[in-house]
Order: C-alpha cells, then sequence, then structure tokens
C-alpha cells in the first residue's frame, strides 16, 4: 500500500512539471525577427489580434511602399506563415504530453457466489510511462527546439522572397 501511495505522489509531482510555454516557442521566432531582420512578427491567433494586423497593413499600405514597409507587411498579412507559427503550438503541446504519465485506471470487481461477497479493487498505472518520461521528454524538448528554428528560417525565407519580389517588380 505504501508503494502505492509513493507512486502516486512521484506521479503527481512529475506531472505538476509539465506544462506549456508561455507563448508556444513564439518568442523564439519574434526574437529573429527583430534581431536579423528589425521587424515585427505576429501569431494571429485571435479576432483581436487579426484586427490589430489589418490596421497595421492598412497604415503601411497607405504610404509610398518601401522595400522595409513590404517586408513588413509580407510578415504580418501571410497566411502560410500563420498557419506555420500553429506548428509551434502543437509542438508545444507534444513536449507538454511527453511530460505526462497516462491516468491511472481503478478497477473493482463484485462478486457473490451463494452467500459469499467478494469485492476485488484494482489501481493501476503504466509504469512504462515513468520510466522512459525522462527520455521521451528530452526527444521531445529536441524536436520542440527544431520546430521553432524551422519555423523562424520559414519566416526569413518569406522576408526574403517578399524583397526579391519587390526588387524584380522594380527593375521591371
Amino acid at each position: 500500500m505504501i508503494v502505492v501511495v509513493v507512486a502516486l505522489v512521484f506521479a503527481g509531482v512529475l506531472g505538476g512539471c509539465a506544462t506549456f510555454s508561455g507563448n508556444g516557442g513564439f518568442g523564439a521566432v519574434e526574437q529573429v525577427a527583430r534581431e536579423r531582420l528589425n521587424k515585427d512578427v505576429e501569431w494571429q491567433r485571435d479576432d483581436r489580434g487579426r484586427g490589430g494586423v489589418r490596421s497595421t497593413v492598412k497604415t503601411l499600405l497607405a504610404s509610398p511602399l518601401s522595400v522595409d514597409n513590404a517586408v513588413q507587411v509580407a510578415l504580418l498579412n501571410n497566411p502560410g506563415l500563420q498557419a506555420t507559427y500553429a506548428e509551434l503550438g502543437i509542438a508545444d503541446a507534444d513536449l507538454v504530453q511527453a511530460g505526462r504519465m497516462t491516468n491511472p485506471h481503478f478497477a473493482y470487481l463484485r462478486t457473490s457466489e451463494g452467500g459469499e461477497r467478494k469485492l476485488e479493487w484494482a489501481l493501476t498505472f503504466p509504469i512504462i510511462d515513468l520510466l522512459t518520461m525522462p527520455l521521451r521528454t528530452r526527444i521531445e524538448g529536441r524536436r520542440f527546439e527544431q520546430v521553432k528554428l524551422a519555423v523562424a528560417g520559414r519566416m526569413l525565407e518569406a522576408a526574403t522572397v517578399s524583397i526579391h519580389d519587390l526588387r524584380v517588380t522594380v527593375a521591371i
């Protein structure tokens, strides 16, 4: 009985350590945009965010279009980038899930034979989850870092393509 209590306390402590990052890893993308491009990027997750971006884009397009403004519009108003940013949330959720154990299973069996009644109780939890949790968490942590870098790379690629397209348009 003591082993079960210790195991449940241990599982609860480990489960409490697995939490989502504050911004789903998007902070790394924002940092790359600021450091390398001196531009803002925004992950538009709700109507308020989309409205703010629309307003910013309207303001940028109201003035003559410079290369800097074109890149900023491309980074803010690109639906492909917004879909790419969602990959960060998925990778973050996978990391959190890797740090959690599956729920314990409680079962009981009640039988009666003649005048005798039997009641059996069982509380089970997958020990293999407990043993593999550190490895799973490390693997998912590395994958989360890879996704952050890949998303930042796609953001930089979108900025480069917009500069190239603008230069081709101006040259024509």
